[in-house]
C-alpha cells in the first residue's frame, strides 16, 4: 500500500474520530474547564494551609559532649529569638532532636538519616569552640534545618555577647563564645516541581485522550456492525490498523498538548508558575521541546497498548472493563516519580511506564543518564511495537468468524499450523524481547562479574559472555519460533547455498575489516567519539589478560559464537520477517541498523563509537545474505571478520613487520587499505558470479514458494490473514 492512500486512509479514521463528540468534549472542554477549577482550589488550599508545620529537625553529632554542648547553644533559653520575631512567627519555635549517630555524621546525612550533620569542636584555655553545620544540597528540609540551626547560635552568640558587655563595659574587647562555619555536600540539583508534576500530568492526560478513541476505533466498529464492510475492503487488515493507530496517536498528542497549554496558563495566570518552575520562573524552548518528545513517546505507548487490549472486546462496554484497571494501575508508576531515592538504574530503565515516567523526571530536572534514556527509549518503543503486533494478529477476527471466542488468554494459545517463515508480527515480539533481555542480562553480568572480582579467570569470563550472547540473541528467536510453530530451516535461511559463495564471503571477510576500522575512525572525526582515554586503558589491560588465553578458545567465544549466533538472529530470523513485506534493499537497510543498534547497547555505557562501523558490517553481511539466499556465507565471514581481529590484538607484538596501525586511532596505512581493498573487490565479484542468476533461488521466488506451502496467497481484495483464518481465532 503506497503512501498517499496510508495517508488518505488514515485522514478519514482522524475525521470521523475528531466528530465524536466525546473527544471533542476530551480535548477542548476538559482543559478549558477543569484547570481553572483547579487551581483555584489549589490557591484555596495553600491559603488554608499557609501556616507550616512543628517539624522535629534531625541533628547528627558524633560524642555525647558535643550533644550537650549543642543542646545549650539552641535549647537553652538564651538562644531563643526574641519576643518580637516569635510574635510575627506565630509564637511557633521549631524543635530540634540531637542525634548519637553509629557511623559518622556526615556518613548518616548522607543516607539521609538525619537532616543536618554537626561537628562540634571544643576550645581550649585560649581558643573558642566552634561548630560546623552540613546540610545536603536539595534538601529543602536540611536547609532549614541548618538555618533555624544557625539562627539559634547566633541568638545565643549576641545573648553571651551583651551579658559580656554589660559586666566588662569599659574592659577589654571580649571574645565571641562560637564560631560557626556553614559546608554543604552533594550535588546541586533543582527544586523545580515540573520534573514531579509533570509526568503524572503526561500519564492522566495521555491515557484520557487515547481511551475513547481506541475503544470507538476497534470495539465500537464491531458494536456497530461495521467490521466485515472494513474487512471486505480491498485495504490490507495492516494498512486499517495502522490507520487507526496513528489516529489514536494524533488525539492523545493533541489531548496532551492542550491540557499542559491549559495547566500552565492557568498556573501563569493564578501566580502558581514558580511552584512548578522553583527560582526560574520561565519556560525556555528547551524545556518545550523535551515535553513534546516526551509527549511522542508517551502517546506511542500508551496508544499501542490501548488497542491491543480493546481489540479482544466485542463491544463498547467490555472495553470499558479492560481499560478502567489499566488506567488505574498507570497511576502507580505516575506517583513513584514523586518519590525519593527511586533512580532510572538496572531493571527501572526497562519497566514499562515506569521507566518513561522515570525518564520524564530527569529529563526536566536535567538529571538524565544517556545509557538509561537509550535504554528506556528502546524498550519503550520495543513494547509498542509488540503491543501493534498483538492488535494486528487480532484485529478483524471476527469479520470472518462470527463465532470466534477471542479472549485475552488467546494469545498465548500456539498456532495450529506450522509456518514456513516468521511473520512482522512476530519479529516485532522478538524484538520487543530482545531489548529488555539483552539489558538485563548484559548489565547483570557486568555486576556478577565486577562482585567476583579476580576469582574468574579471563577464560572463564569470555565463556559466560558466550553464554550470555547464546541464551539472549540464539534463545529468544529460537522460544518465538517454537511458539509459533516455525519452521527451522526457512526462518532462519539455514539454505544450501554454492561453494564458491563460501570462499567470496571469507575472502571478504579478510578484506572488509579495515572499512570498518575507517568508518570508526570517520565517525570520531565527525563528533561520535570513540574510546575515552580511561576506556583505553582499561581495553589494554583487557588485550593483556587475552594473550594468556588460548587463541582457540578466544576464536570460539569472540568469533565464532557471536558470527553463528548473531546471523541466525539478524541475517536469519530477523532478515526472513522483513523480506516477506519489504523490498531487499529496505531489508538489508533495516537489519543493518538493528545490528548496530545492539552493539551501541552494550552493558552500562552507550558505545557509540560502535554504531557506525558495525552498521557498516550488517549491510555488508545483509547483502551477502540476500545474493546467496542462505544466512551461513555470513557466518564465515563475520567469523573470518572477528577472528581476524581477534588474533591481530593478541599477537600485536608480533606483527610488528606489518608496520604501524592502530596508534592514536589514526587511518590505516596506504598499503593495508589498498590490500583490503583487493581482497574485498576479490571477494564481491566472486559472491556475485557465484549468485548469478539461475545459481540460486532469488529472494522473491523463496517468498512467493513460502506462501504457496503455507496457503497463504498475496492479499488482493482483502487481507489474506483475515480470510485465513481458522474459526478458533489462530493463524
Amino acid at each position: 500500500m503506497n503512501a498517499s492512500r496510508l495517508f488518505r486512509l488514515c485522514r478519514k479514521e482522524l475525521r470521523e474520530t475528531l466528530r465524536d463528540r466525546r473527544t471533542i468534549i476530551t480535548l477542548v472542554f476538559m482543559p478549558l474547564l477543569v484547570y481553572p477549577l483547579l487551581s483555584m482550589a489549589l490557591h484555596r488550599f495553600l491559603l488554608n494551609n499557609s501556616e507550616a508545620t512543628e517539624t522535629a529537625y534531625k541533628i547528627g553529632v558524633a560524642t555525647v559532649d558535643e550533644a550537650d554542648l549543642l543542646d545549650i547553644w539552641i535549647n537553652s533559653p538564651d538562644a531563643m529569638p526574641p519576643d518580637e520575631i516569635l510574635k510575627a512567627n506565630g509564637d511557633r519555635v521549631a524543635e530540634f532532636e540531637i542525634l548519637l549517630t553509629d557511623i559518622s555524621p556526615l556518613a548518616a546525612l548522607e543516607a539521609r538519616a538525619v537532616d543536618v550533620a554537626a561537628e562540634v569542636t571544643m576550645g581550649g584555655p585560649d581558643q573558642q569552640p566552634a561548630v560546623k553545620v552540613t546540610s545536603y544540597n536539595g534538601d529543602a528540609v536540611g536547609r532549614s534545618a541548618r538555618r533555624i540551626l544557625v539562627e539559634r547560635i547566633q541568638w545565643f552568640k549576641l545573648r553571651m555577647a551583651e551579658r559580656f558587655a554589660d559586666r566588662f563595659a569599659a574592659g577589654p574587647r571580649y571574645r565571641q563564645p562560637v564560631d560557626v562555619e556553614i559546608a554543604m555536600m552533594g550535588e546541586d540539583k533543582s527544586t523545580s516541581m515540573l520534573g514531579t508534576v509533570v509526568p503524572l500530568v503526561l500519564v492522566l492526560m495521555t491515557i484520557t485522550g487515547a481511551v475513547y478513541p481506541a475503544i470507538d476505533l476497534t470495539a465500537g466498529e464491531r458494536e456497530r456492525g461495521t467490521m466485515e464492510a472494513l474487512m471486505a475492503s480491498p485495504v490490507p487488515r495492516s494498512a486499517v490498523l495502522m490507520a487507526k493507530y496513528i489516529a489514536v496517536v494524533t488525539v492523545a498528542l493533541l489531548t496532551a498538548i492542550a491540557n499542559l497549554t491549559a495547566m500552565f496558563t492557568t498556573l501563569w495566570a493564578g501566580g502558581l508558575l514558580p511552584l512548578l518552575t522553583g527560582d526560574d520562573h520561565s519556560i525556555g524552548p528547551v524545556t518545550v521541546l523535551q515535553i513534546l518528545t516526551l509527549l511522542v513517546l508517551f502517546s506511542c505507548f500508551f496508544s499501542a497498548l490501548l488497542l491491543s487490549l480493546t481489540s479482544f472486546a466485542r463491544s463498547f462496554k467490555e472495553a470499558q472493563a479492560y481499560l478502567i484497571p489499566i488506567m488505574l494501575l498507570s497511576l502507580a508508576p505516575a506517583m513513584v516519580s514523586l518519590l525519593p531515592g527511586i533512580e532510572l538504574t538496572g531493571p527501572l530503565a526497562i519497566a514499562p511506564l515506569l521507566n518513561i515516567v522515570l525518564l520524564t523526571r530527569d529529563v526536566l530536572a536535567g538529571d538524565m543518564t544517556p545509557v538509561a534514556a537509550g535504554a528506556t527509549i528502546a524498550s519503550t518503543l520495543a513494547y509498542a511495537a509488540a503491543a501493534i503486533a498483538v492488535a494486528a494478529k487480532l484485529f478483524g477476527s471476527d469479520a470472518v468468524s462470527r463465532t470466534s471466542g477471542q479472549s485475552i488468554g488467546s494469545i498465548f494459545l500456539r498456532p495450529s499450523k506450522a509456518r514456513e517463515t516468521p511473520t512482522l508480527q512476530v519479529a516485532a515480539t522478538v524484538l520487543a524481547l530482545l531489548v529488555p533481555i539483552y539489558f538485563v542480562v548484559s548489565n547483570g553480568l557486568i555486576r556478577f562479574l565486577d562482585s567476583a572480582g579476580d576469582s574468574f579467570q579471563m577464560s572463564s569470563r569470555l565463556v559466560l559472555n558466550a553464554v550470555a550472547l547464546a541464551v539472549t540473541f540464539g534463545g529468544v528467536p529460537l522460544l518465538v519460533a517454537w511458539f509459533n510453530r516455525l519452521k527451522l530451516v526457512p526462518s532462519f535461511r539455514l539454505r544450501t547455498f554454492p561453494w564458491a559463495a563460501a570462499l567470496g564471503a571469507i575472502i571478504l571477510g579478510l578484506g572488509a575489516w579495515v572499512f570498518a576500522h575507517e568508518a570508526f575512525v570517520l565517525a570520531d572525526a565527525v563528533g561520535i567519539k570513540g574510546l575515552t582515554e580511561s576506556k583505553i586503558a582499561q581495553t589494554e589491560k583487557v588485550l593483556e589478560a587475552w594473550k594468556q588465553v588460548s587463541p582457540v578458545l578466544l576464536l570460539a567465544t569472540l568469533a565464532m559464537t557471536p558470527a553463528v549466533i548473531e546471523e541466525l538472529c539478524f541475517r536469519g530470523f530477523l532478515f526472513s520477517a522483513f523480506a516477506k513485506v519489504m523490498s531487499p534493499a529496505k531489508t538489508i537497510i533495516v537489519t543493518a541498523v538493528l545490528f548496530g543498534a545492539f552493539h551501541v547497547l552494550t552493558g552500562s555505557a552507550l558505545l557509540l563509537e560502535r554504531f557506525v562501523p558495525s552498521t557498516l558490517l550488517g549491510l555488508i553481511l545483509g547483502w551477502v545474505a540476500y545474493r546467496t539466499g542462505s544466512v551461513i556465507p555470513g557466518m564465515l565471514m563475520h567469523f573470518v571478520h572477528n577472528g581476524l581481529l581477534e588474533l591481530a590484538a593478541r599477537y600485536e607484538d608480533k606483527l610488528t613487520f606489518l608496520g604501524e596501525g592502530f596508534e592514536d586511532q589514526s587511518h590505516l596505512p596506504a598499503s593495508w587499505l589498498i590490500t583490503g581493498a583487493v581482497l574485498s573487490a576479490i571477494g564481491v565479484a566472486l559472491l556475485w558470479w557465484a549468485t548469478r542468476r539461475g545459481a540460486v533461488p532469488s529472494e522473491e521466488s523463496e517468498i512467493q514458494t513460502a506462501r504457496i506451502a503455507t496457503d497463504d496467497p498475496e492479499p488482493v481484495a482483502s487481507d489474506s490473514e483475515a480470510l485465513n483464518q481458522s474459526t478458533n481465532g489462530e493463524d
